[in-house]
């Protein structure tokens, strides 16, 4: 399916499915190779003539329908995703947030004098520099099911914002919001093929001729290590290797709580786990527990966990909702369960019902295991045993993934020790890992990301190329 100034449907069709009641939501067009290949190509020759000004009261119109219409919203974002109502009106609020922030890029772009930031200790007798900033002519977006409307609003805002043409591909599994996002925009007044969204099955497919596109001057894909890494590939055997590649990965976050933290605190912030029915690349994975404090801080732990209401996600007293799919509710039950064998213990859950997960306590998980060594992206808290902060910053270099992390302590230093001893891209003291603003820089190293960073400010940026043009006077 593109959106442009027109919907354009396909004969050949694929259905949307209700994760909690397997239920058919509705069904979406199979983008074929030709619609996609057109939708590149109307893009890619677009050349947008709207003033910053005018872009940026495109997003502004845009943030106020949706936050006007959040709870269809959020009702479309439950029923296909199988997220609670709770957590969708919050991915609302974040999803106008990041609009809102990129009203304030496009405001600003066509003032920004970036030729100063370049010149120190100018004579008459130089050439005079002028710092040009322009709009890439093709961005390509790649989105993830876990936050259907953020994850594509963060993408083409900030787009919009810079002025480049963006081609999008919402994951099969959660494309309505997508499709609902677009039609939102073309009524605000976005030019036709300023932003084009192609849907279809099998994903691959469509990827695949995405990423190979000749146009194409920069690929923003979030998503799984193994396609993110396969991307990279794809983009190297099809001439694109020195293209602009921005992989938001896997991430694998770890809480370290120590001995002096608050423990009330520190069991309130291990609710994280749950959020989004565990289903953020931020998510505590793991908990770094030191054995000083271990009693206390589980009572609390289980105590709170078990208050977390699970089920219906159109049941607006329901804390958490489904696992984007019973399959994927399985496999998380599963590594649980081999982690069991391996000598750890359930403090709490691990029972499932369809695509509905209870949330999960499992204690003393053994290192190796496949919970904790990949991302197990469901409401599972592993916990293992720490002595000391040294035990801690061993453990956590053992992983791939350099996303996110968080420590409860009341001694800074130690937190400070932490951050700068793991190096991830973001890090929070007596807070959540997967606390962020949308204006900040957000990305990570390892199997978690290239270090490109995301964020509006730093998004916006990317959107954008620079050229120089030196005036040589005769």
């Amino acid at each position: 399916m593109l959106i442009s100034n027109r919907i354009q449907h396909s004969d050949n069709l694929f259905e949307i499915v209700n994760p909690y009641s397997g239920e058919i939501v509705d069904t979406v067009p199979i983008s074929s190779a030709e619609q996609v290949d057109s939708a590149l190509n109307s893009s890619y020759r677009l050349k947008c003539n709207l003033t910053g000004l005018d872009r940026a009261e495109i997003l502004s119109k845009a943030a106020n329908l949706i936050a006007n219409q959040k709870s269809e919203f959020a009702q479309l974002i439950s029923s296909e995703s199988g997220l609670c109502i709770k957590h969708s009106l919050y991915e609302i609020s974040r999803a106008v947030n990041c609009l809102n922030y990129s009203v304030k890029q496009a405001e600003i772009l066509d003032d920004v004098d970036l030729t100063s930031d370049f010149v120190s200790n100018y004579s008459q007798s130089d050439p005079v520099l002028d710092v040009i900033s322009e709009p890439w002519d093709l961005a390509i977006g790649i989105t993830p099911f876990n936050h259907p409307l953020n994850m594509v609003v963060h993408k083409v805002a900030p787009a919009i914002a810079a002025g480049t043409p963006i081609v999008i591909k919402p994951s099969e599994k959660t494309p309505l919001t997508a499709i609902k996002f677009g039609e939102i925009l073309v009524e605000c007044g976005l030019p036709e093929n300023m932003l084009n969204i192609v849907t279809g099955i099998p994903a691959k497919t469509i990827v695949d001729q995405l990423v190979s596109y000749p146009g194409l001057d920069l690929v923003s894909f979030t998503g799984s290590v193994a396609v993110g890494k396969y991307i990279a590939a794809k983009m190297v055997n099809n001439g694109n290797e020195l293209k602009k590649y921005m992989p938001e990965l896997g991430g694998n976050a770890t809480f370290v709580v120590m001995d002096d933290c608050d423990v009330d605190l520190a069991a309130n912030v291990a609710l994280g786990a749950y959020a989004n029915s565990g289903q953020r690349c931020t998510a505590i994975r793991k908990i770094l527990l030191h054995d000083a404090i271990s009693d206390d801080f589980l009572q609390r732990f289980v105590e709170l966990a078990s208050e977390i209401k699970y089920g219906d996600p159109m049941d607006p007293d329901v804390d958490m909702g489904t696992v984007i799919s019973t399959e994927q509710a399985e496999v998380i039950q599963s590594r649980v369960e081999n982690a069991v064998r391996d000598g750890a213990s359930v403090l709490l859950g691990n029972e499932r019902e369809g695509a509905l997960l209870s949330p999960t306590i499992v204690d003393n998980v053994a290192p190796n295991s496949e919970l904790v060594v990949e991302e197990t992206f469901g409401p599972v808290a592993s916990i293992m045993r720490i002595h000391n902060i040294e035990d801690a910053i061993s453990l956590i270099r053992t992983s791939r993934f350099r996303l996110a992390g968080s420590i409860a302590t009341s001694n800074r230093d130690i937190a400070e020790r932490l951050h700068n001893s793991i190096q991830v891209g973001q890090f929070s003291w007596n807070g959540p890992p997967g606390y962020r603003t949308e204006e900040a820089p957000f990305g990570g190293f390892g199997d978690s990301g290239n270090g490109e960073k995301e964020g509006v400010i730093m998004m916006t940026r990317a959107m954008r190329r620079l050229r120089t043009f030196y005036e040589h006077r005769t």
